[in-house]
């Protein structure tokens, strides 16, 4: 899963829970970890005026998707739970759910990740794929590790190619604090993208805090729709606490994800054992509470 990251607050918080202390220890398989990263946040008032969301009575989309190492851990999911999965990486090995997109990344420029870029997207989108994921954390040191103005001409190299072809999602930011971090980073990627002429179709962003914080992610995530203006992908959200915590975290979150206009998709960090699953793939009980919430 995630390797520690260098900022001591960060470790502070995420000891807090022996599973965040796991998501900090452990590596995904496919790439060099990414850190959860917080930016300072309010336990009792929102930064932004309290959002509104009204999840769907009968929901017509599934937002709902998977981040995955293994794609035999995705074997229990439907494509009535899930429509999407991802594995921070443009191809995997073995076989997800029937009905469930595939969305490849472009995880850094680094030739070990872009060589075969170009050929590993244009038969992604062969398969149905309807969306190009593009740089893990470019904010974080340990992660895609990119400048603003780099990851904009990079974009044109790699995503450009691209515009027409399937939805193209911004580099994921943390929510780091700006102006180095998060939406600072964010808003200086777009800058240089307006200068240069991307075509940037959604953003792409994670948040984890405290599972009693639901304000906190309410109104952080409320502000990147009100901000940026265009589809926002929350490519992976996680809350430090018990089982328990968590599980009545995301009996809130989301039906307000799916009641959130301007969120596209999303995706709790992450499938895998001792998380979404059981070691034999079966839905574990935050599992269960992901998809029927």
């Amino acid at each position: 899963m995630k390797s520690a990251a260098s900022l001591l607050s960060i470790a502070l918080l995420l000891a807090s829970s022996a599973q965040a202390a796991q998501h900090m220890q452990k590596k995904h398989a496919r790439r060099q970890g990414a850190s959860p990263t917080f930016a300072p946040a309010p336990t009792t008032t929102a930064a932004v005026p309290p959002p509104t969301s009204t999840a769907l009575s009968t929901k017509t989309t599934i937002k709902r998707g998977l981040s995955f190492n293994d794609a035999s851990l995705t074997k229990d999911f439907t494509s009535s739970q899930v429509s999407f999965a991802y594995d921070w990486d443009s191809t995997f090995q073995g076989d997800l759910p029937a009905g469930v997109t595939f969305f490849p990344m472009l995880f850094s420029a680094a030739p070990e990740h872009s060589t075969q870029w170009e050929a590993n997207a244009n038969a992604a989108i062969a398969k149905g794929s309807t969306h190009l994921l593009f740089i893990n954390e470019p904010d974080l040191s340990s992660q895609g590790n990119t400048s603003p103005q780099d990851a904009a001409n990079q974009w044109m190299q790699f995503m450009q190619p691209f515009a027409g072809k399937a939805t193209l999602v911004s580099p994921a930011i943390t929510n780091g604090a700006p102006p180095a971090m998060g939406t600072g980073w964010m808003d200086d990627f777009l800058a240089a993208c307006d200068k240069l002429g991307c075509q940037v179709d959604a953003i792409a962003a994670h948040i984890y805090d405290s599972a009693t914080n639901v304000p906190y992610y309410q109104s952080y995530i409320t502000a990147l729709g009100t901000r940026y203006k265009r589809p926002v992908l929350i490519t992976e959200f996680g809350a430090t606490g018990s089982v328990e915590q968590q599980q009545q975290f995301l009996q809130t979150m989301v039906p307000f994800l799916d009641g959130l206009d301007s969120v596209s998709h999303y995706a709790w960090f992450m499938t895998a054992a001792g998380n979404l699953v059981n070691a034999d793939a079966s839905l574990s009980p935050l599992g269960n509470t992901y998809v029927s919430s």
